[in-house]
């Protein structure tokens, strides 16, 4: 990193200015000071210089604000390049329909606002915009597993991720309060909470199109951004599918029989190898938590939105150092009643290799009661 700061002392500057705005805005002399490389900074230098601070970052939400009101400072610079044109079935190109569609949605959604405000219209119009915006969940869904996992393997300079998931899920928990609105009269706070969530949702479908998207295309060879050539096998860095058989004392199953067994299973399971990168994972239509081939290979500490890492992290070390061989949870998704188990899978010496995810929707298994012992 320092080599690459030293060989553009543009990235040195930003990365000055970025750590000033850690201690509030910036004074009119000190924004004149960085003035000409705020004024024409580029998607990779922006990206190289968040890298350079949130890489090393200890609680990465002490830079959500820093780092807002440095997006507002180089916004016009970065505005001035043009952005790179995608081609069909391209990923960064169907992130970037899917922004269009959002980015129609908050308009519309904010122009019933505005009715609402005028005395023409009541709360209902705008939880019917909000409604219309559940389009955000699955948006960051394939940005979390499938780009940020390219990202992560071709390029060294992917820390803004971290915080773009963090953000992510401030707009969901934004958009979850709005929907699920208890009082029936639109007060003060409902407003604050709709502007915080034009803000958040606009601000990062800015930083997707301007910064990450440009940065993601440039790093990542083309052929894994072509969604109709990508396939488990095709992730960078991701092992080769034999067709051989799986083969133990207590029976022998061939590729195909053992897939299709996972898909049935009434549990998702993941593997973590030891070195704490995915290896494995079932992908049953009923799947719970959401995988994509690109997970294949990486950390599994990336998986997780940043406030769920140092729980991650506790699991693992205590599997590693024996102190723990298992670790178990339960919580509520989307009405559903949600059982996950973490095994620490060892050898026969004990050996630590790896670790098991279970996850299961539990909601019928919780409701049965007496026995059912006739078909």
């Amino acid at each position: 990193m320092e080599a690459l700061h030293s060989e553009n002392p543009r990235i040195g500057e930003l990365i000055a200015f970025l750590g000033r705005m850690k201690t509030g805005p910036a004074e009119r002399e000190e924004y004149d000071r960085y003035a000409e490389v705020l004024h024409s900074a580029t998607a990779l230098e922006v990206n190289a210089a968040l890298d350079s601070v949130l890489a090393v970052a200890g609680d990465i939400a002490e830079w959500k604000i820093p780092v807002a009101r440095f997006i507002r400072a180089v916004s016009q610079g970065v505005e001035k390049h043009s952005l790179p044109v995608y081609p069909e079935k391209h990923l960064l190109g169907e992130l970037e329909s899917e922004n269009d569609q959002i980015e129609q949605a908050i308009s519309e959604l904010q122009q019933r606002a505005k009715a609402v405000q005028k005395g023409e219209d009541g709360l209902s119009a705008i939880i019917g915009g909000l409604s219309r915006l559940d389009i955000l969940s699955a948006h960051y869904i394939r940005l979390q597993n499938e780009l940020f996992p390219l990202f992560e393997r071709a390029s060294p300079q992917h820390a803004c991720v971290k915080l773009m998931w963090a953000l992510e899920d401030d707009v969901l928990s934004h958009l979850k309060k709005l929907t699920h609105w208890q009082k029936k009269e639109i007060d003060s706070e409902f407003w604050s909470a709709l502007g915080s969530f034009f803000l958040l949702a606009g601000s990062l479908l800015w930083r997707e199109r301007h910064i990450l998207f440009p940065a993601a295309n440039h790093a990542i060879p083309e052929a894994f951004l072509q969604t109709d050539r990508r396939t488990a096998d095709q992730q960078p860095g991701g092992p080769q599918a034999g067709q051989g058989l799986f083969s133990t004392t207590t029976g022998t199953l061939s590729s195909e029989q053992l897939d299709l067994i996972f898909r049935l299973l009434p549990v998702d399971i993941s593997f973590i190898a030891a070195d704490d990168r995915v290896a494995f994972y079932s992908d049953p239509p009923h799947r719970i938590f959401p995988r994509r081939p690109a997970v294949i290979g990486r950390k599994v500490q990336n998986c997780h939105p940043p406030k769920s890492v140092a729980m991650v992290e506790e699991i693992l070390s205590s599997f590693k150092d024996g102190s723990r061989d298992s670790a178990e949870f339960w919580l509520t998704v989307a009405g559903k009643f949600v059982h996950i188990e973490y095994r620490a899978v060892r050898d026969e010496r004990g050996t630590y290799l790896g670790t098991l995810e279970i996850s299961q929707d539990a909601t019928h298994l919780r409701s049965l009661e007496g026995q059912k012992r006739l078909l």
